[in-house]
């Protein structure tokens, strides 16, 4: 028997053990994080240190760290130490969360014995984590930064020296399962196996150990699919001849789409930290899946729908794509879920939702798997302490707006986030097709338009199937985040956010929603300043099908919005980029300071009061 709603409320507890740390600016975690990084204790720091610690979210830290006069070197060894506090955290909370489930027999033997599995693989890969970022982000990326002017120069020169791996039809990939070494003056891409040979032994110790234990306890072909699924992963893990590595994880994917059911295991899927070589990144994890209120049926049709209407109205008419596309919205699994347990990468920020795999010959055969994090999502946003820089540049209006519905109407929130979240993961699918990314990415700007691909194809399917109720509070969102992403302006590893936001912004002030003068932000929120943006973002939306259809460098549709500046990008409308440059600004001084108003405890009493 697996009681997988008491497990969930075990989850919730949890988290909100976590939230409620944001309430006390003088707890015990608060206390050694301090003394761990030498900090003074001003609440900036303290806040800070709490989205490390509570959000797992490390820009932050980085942002006061700058202000402080830290050099990059110390901010590598302050986020190292973090990163290792955070992980010991973690690891006590896991170990027990599982401990408990034993304890309880909350769920049967099997599930208990695959949640040790992925923890005890997970305490490999925390450790390994350091090395893979000091090896990949801190040396090989920084030696990148230098030898090359853009990322155009760095392709040509990675596949003029074939600094890749190879798909299994012996093409380039469009994302490796390996790191670049430097042999003398020569860079030549190596398996993760081969890199880091002592991690990829220690973990293939620990899978062949429990792998064992899941054979004897194994009573049904849900449960070998998870047997066939680890073997799999383990084998990637270890395969150290270059031309094997893609169709090795391919493998493994494919078995890990036939794992269904409540217990979602997570494996290394995402390349945004390696801007280079698409590195994948160490995820690991494990997705309580269960309790959907969306109609998954009906939002499939919907985006079909909407897909089939953009084609028609751009003239797309790519049989291959367009069945493709078709087949991946059928075939996608949506798991409305909670993180359980997590590790490695994730230490340093989970997910809001996704859509997985990124590799398109596995998604051809078996489609997708969407993750939604709603409850956590929800739970996170409403803990978290209204920020000064919030109240400094959005109108009281606009904010008690936005705030009403976090507090006193989830349902709305949640419809809110079914739209716009899980419609952005939707997005990622429509107008893909086999070669699209490495097709488009000779710049190694794909990522730079995908993410605002992916939330403009939920805005569009909202726009073709709008219910009046949802307009105001989507479009209040969406400006939230378009605005929001601009503290991501100099952080590489979300750097595609940042651009898609800049894409928005630039929309936004196009269609007079937006207005900035003398250091302030206008907000025109009306249904008629919806109607104006939505004209706009279903011509632009339309401009940009067109543009992967064709497949098309995806620099050549960023440049119609942003121009490179430095490492990163600024819009090329002077008013949006007059704003974006101010709300940095302020961001960089003022981004964790909290707001001390009474604003917080106001709407904290209202909705306890529901």
């Amino acid at each position: 028997m697996n009681d997988f709603k008491k497990l969930k409320e075990i989850l919730a507890q949890n988290k909100a053990e976590l939230n409620d740390l944001y309430k006390n600016l003088d707890n015990k975690f608060l206390n050694k994080a301090l003394k761990l990084t030498n900090l003074s204790g001003t609440k900036s720091e303290k806040i800070a240190l709490l989205r490390r610690i509570v959000d797992l979210k490390a820009d932050p830290l980085e942002n006061e760290l700058k202000k402080l006069g830290k050099n990059a070197d110390e901010i590598i060894q302050i986020k190292e130490k973090m990163y290792d506090f955070v992980r010991k955290i973690y690891e006590k909370r896991h170990f027990k969360l599982i401990q408990r489930v034993k304890d309880e027999k909350i769920l049967d033997e099997f599930y208990t014995a695959v949640l040790v599995l992925m923890h005890e693989c997970g305490l490999v890969l925390n450790a390994w984590q350091i090395k893979w970022d000091r090896h990949i982000l801190q040396d090989i990326n920084i030696k990148f930064d230098k030898k090359f002017k853009d990322f155009t120069k760095a392709n040509e020169y990675f596949l003029k020296h074939e600094i890749f791996m190879r798909d299994e039809n012996g093409q380039k990939a469009d994302r490796v399962y390996g790191a670049v070494q430097k042999n003398g003056k020569k860079y030549e891409m190596k398996a993760y196996g081969v890199v880091f040979k002592n991690e990829v032994k220690k973990l293939a110790k620990v899978f062949d150990k429990h792998i064992k234990i899941l054979k004897n306890l194994a009573q049904n072909k849900n449960h070998k699919s998870y047997i066939n699924y680890f073997k799999c992963l383990k084998n990637a893990f270890c395969e150290e001849k270059n031309d094997k590595v893609i169709p090795s994880w391919q493998k493994a994917e494919i078995a890990w789409m036939k794992v269904r059911g409540e217990i979602q295991p997570g494996h290394p899927l995402e390349y945004y930290e390696d801007a280079y070589t698409h590195a994948v990144a160490l995820e690991w994890d494990i997705r309580l899946a269960g309790g959907s209120e969306v109609d998954e049926i009906k939002f499939k049709q919907n985006i079909k729908e909407s897909y089939a209407k953009i084609c028609d109205e751009i003239g797309v008419k790519n049989e291959n794509m367009n069945a493709q596309v078709q087949k991946n919205v059928d075939r996608t699994q949506l798991y409305v879920s909670v993180p359980m347990i997590y590790y490695a990468a994730e230490l340093n920020g989970l997910f809001s939702a996704q859509v997985v795999p990124n590799d398109e010959s596995v998604s051809a055969k078996c489609g997708k798997k969407i993750f939604a994090f709603v409850d956590h999502v929800y739970a996170n946003t409403k803990a978290r302490p209204f920020m000064k820089l919030s109240k400094e540049i959005f109108e009281q209006d606009f904010l008690d707006f936005e705030r009403e519905i976090l507090f006193t109407k989830p349902q709305i929130w949640k419809k809110v986030y079914e739209i716009s979240t899980i419609g952005h993961e939707f997005g990622h699918i429509l107008f893909i097709d086999k070669d699209t990314e490495n097709s488009m990415n000779k710049g190694g700007e794909f990522k730079f338009i995908e993410e605002y691909k992916a939330t403009s194809g939920g805005l569009i399917n909202f726009f073709l199937h709008e219910d009046e109720k949802y307009k105001l509070p989507v479009f209040g969102e969406l400006i939230a985040r378009a605005v929001g992403l601009i503290a991501w302006m100099k952080v590489d590893e979300v750097r595609a956010y940042y651009c898609e936001g800049l894409i928005h912004l630039s929309l936004l002030f196009a269609s007079g929603v937006l207005s900035f003068d003398d250091e302030k932000l206008k907000v025109n929120f009306s249904l008629e300043s919806y109607e104006k943006f939505k004209v706009l973002a279903l011509q632009n939306y339309k401009n940009l099908a067109l543009h992967y259809s064709q497949k098309k460098d995806a620099g050549e549709f960023l440049a119609k919005f942003c121009e490179k500046n430095g490492v990163t990008y600024l819009p090329k409308d002077a008013k949006t980029r007059e704003f974006v440059e101010y709300f940095y600004s302020r961001y960089e001084a003022i981004g964790n300071e909290i707001d001390e108003s009474d604003e917080w405890a106001k709407w904290q009493k209202r909705a306890n009061a529901l």
